[in-house]
């Protein structure tokens, strides 16, 4: 059986997609799947079962990426395509079954509506498949004898940052000697263009700060790591999902966003939202104790 799967450009949106991977590698064992995604999200699905190969979908102006993807899977005859993206491939390719994504249902968190796609009786929760290399990897950046909290304190948008010095006395505020995690070392992650202000942020910590993973390209070893991480900090970001996909306490700070739609999913994981002020949500405005109270209660639960 051949699959193929077109799913999200962004790191969020195709860790919450990993949902429906995960039913269709139980319902169809055995299968070929080709994945469909954009160059950020690629390294999420390298250790998928049954991977055959990852499209790189690179945008291109006019929606000329299209074309190019048809131009790549038309040679072959599907026996099913999910597309996640709305495009037209499903009706241009050959294929037995085709299920392409409706209009959004904005009463449902993201991993229920997509979920509806294969009328699923339960949400699929999303999984992450990685391989003995990542999480050998991971005991070298993060040994299992050195607890530690992981922080990616930078999102897309500044609209969806939390101040960088409200981390700074959150961090100061578990790890001391009363704290909630007293003397955890920190872990900072972020993405390459952001380097300069994540090693400042750093510098600033009270916490030892084990070595960050700041522009590692590969999530899942980055996954790998948040997997070994006592509690994991995230602004409403790629990072959030993937942490809570780990099942290990998270923490995630929302402003304008919608957390009922698209908070990371998962048993372990506590939304702080900043307070509506007139008509908006503004992260400076969500305070240091909101955030320390969530996350005692998803550590004390």
């Amino acid at each position: 059986m051949r699959i193929l799967f077109i799913t999200a450009t962004r790191i969020g949106d195709a860790v919450i997609s990993t949902g429906l991977l995960r039913h269709l590698v139980s319902r169809y064992p055995g299968a070929e799947i080709t994945i469909a995604c954009g160059p950020l999200a690629q390294s999420l699905f390298a250790a998928v079962p049954g991977l055959k190969e990852i499209i790189v979908l690179e945008k291109k102006p006019i929606g000329a990426h299209w074309p190019s993807l048809w131009s790549k899977v038309v040679p072959t005859r599907w026996d099913l395509i999910v597309d996640l993206r709305r495009s037209l491939i499903s009706y241009l390719v050959a294929t037995k079954k085709r299920a392409r994504l409706g209009p959004d249902d904005r009463r449902l968190h993201r991993v229920e509506f997509l979920s509806t796609l294969f009328e699923l009786d339960l949400p699929s929760t999303p999984k992450i498949w990685t391989t003995t290399a990542h999480q050998e990897k991971a005991q070298e950046l993060a040994p299992e004898e050195s607890p530690f909290i992981a922080l990616a304190p930078i999102a897309a948008r500044s609209d969806k940052t939390w101040p960088l010095d409200h981390f700074v006395t959150l961090i100061q505020r578990l790890t001391r000697s009363d704290g909630i995690l007293p003397k955890a070392n920190a872990m900072v992650i972020g993405a390459e263009q952001d380097r300069a202000r994540l090693e400042e942020f750093a510098s600033k910590l009270d916490a030892e700060h084990l070595p960050g993973l700041i522009g590692c390209p590969d999530l899942l070893t980055v996954y790998s790591v948040l997997a070994r991480a006592s509690l994991v900090i995230a602004n409403d970001s790629g990072i959030g999902h993937l942490a809570a996909a780990t099942g290990r306490p998270t923490a995630s700070l929302f402003g304008p966003t919608q957390p009922d739609l698209y908070r990371p999913w998962g048993k372990s994981v506590a939304v702080a939202q900043a307070p509506l002020n007139e008509k908006d949500r503004k992260m400076k405005d969500l305070t240091v104790g909101t955030v320390f109270e969530a996350i005692e209660t998803i550590l004390n639960s």
